[in-house]
């Protein structure tokens, strides 16, 4: 159990990224300024009869559909996202029923899953963000009206689904780099052919 930890170091990380190594534009102001309230409202709960529900968790998730409407093909990665939700949402509910399968630290475990899966319903770093921010969020939040329906106090938006959450991204972001610089390897490699034929001509 993590409980925060990851989500701590790898969202600070990440806002390091943002506003020192992005180009300066609006882009990466409102995406800083993002990050920076999320982690300081990770803590702050809103009281709703049976349920908290985390401050944070409602900047993900406007943020999500923010992100989510800037992208082209709309309708398409609304259904991404829709199939990530179910998807989160049954693997929390399998581990509720059966922990045993749980052979590795569920952060692994489930980020490696979904993100496998992300990467295969659609390409494109940004894509890919606006998918899976909604789709997790959406998926968290659907687990634990279930499990507010069956009577538990439940708080929507806990540390360990931050925790899972910024795995992901992690991870998301590493195949973004790997895939870019294979592509950049390609036309290296591609150039250096093409001067060889030249002066072997």
């Amino acid at each position: 159990m993590t409980n925060g930890l990851l989500f701590y170091w790898f969202s600070w990380a990440l806002w390091i990224i943002v506003t020192f190594l992005m180009r300066k534009s609006n882009k990466r102001t409102i995406l800083a300024c993002w990050i920076l309230a999320t982690i300081i409202s990770s803590n702050l709960y809103i009281e709703m009869e049976s349920q908290q529900i985390s401050v944070a968790f409602l900047l993900l998730v406007g943020g999500s559909f923010v992100l989510l409407i800037q992208l082209q093909h709309m309708i398409y990665h609304l259904f991404a996202s829709f199939t990530i939700m179910i998807g989160y949402a049954a693997i929390l509910l399998w581990e509720k029923s059966s922990p045993v399968w749980l052979i590795l630290p569920r952060v692994i475990i489930i980020s490696f899953i979904l993100g496998l899966l992300i990467t295969i319903l659609t390409k494109g770093f940004y894509n890919q963000l606006g998918i899976g921010l909604l789709g997790l969020s959406c998926g968290e939040l659907i687990y634990r009206l279930m499990l507010s329906g069956y009577g538990f106090r439940v708080s929507i938006g806990e540390m360990q689904f931050f925790d899972v959450l910024l795995f992901i991204l992690v991870i998301l972001m590493l195949l973004d780099v790997l895939h870019k610089a294979k592509y950049k390897l390609y036309a290296v490699l591609q150039n250096h052919k093409q001067t060889m034929r030249w002066q072997n001509d």
